[in-house]
């Protein structure tokens, strides 16, 4: 997992990657809200043959989204919905170490 951070109008914006055999276990996580297990996964360099997780925290931990990607032919194409997250799950995200 590696975390790239780029921040715009008081909204922090991650990619962390992933070994291409975590997708399953990373949206198991993502789905049990299991937020600090995600820190725990294997880290992965981005080299377009990853699995992508795009993060957004919002209002100091108040809010959070998240959606997975995979690589497909030369792009990421989302293989998630945008989940979304208030309050106490934002700030377990935000507290988790995953960013």
């Amino acid at each position: 997992m590696k975390a790239n951070a780029i921040t715009k109008n008081q909204e922090e914006h991650y990619e962390l990657f992933f070994e291409p055999n975590d997708l399953p276990r990373v949206q198991y996580l993502l789905e049990t809200k299991q937020f600090f297990n995600l820190g725990k996964l294997k880290n992965c360099i981005e080299d377009n043959a990853s699995i992508k997780l795009r993060l957004s925290l919002k209002e100091q931990g108040a809010r959070a989204t998240a959606q997975l990607f995979e690589y497909f032919f030369h792009a990421y194409e989302p293989v998630s919905p945008v989940m979304e997250f208030e309050n106490t799950e934002a700030e377990a995200i935000a507290l988790s170490g995953i960013v």
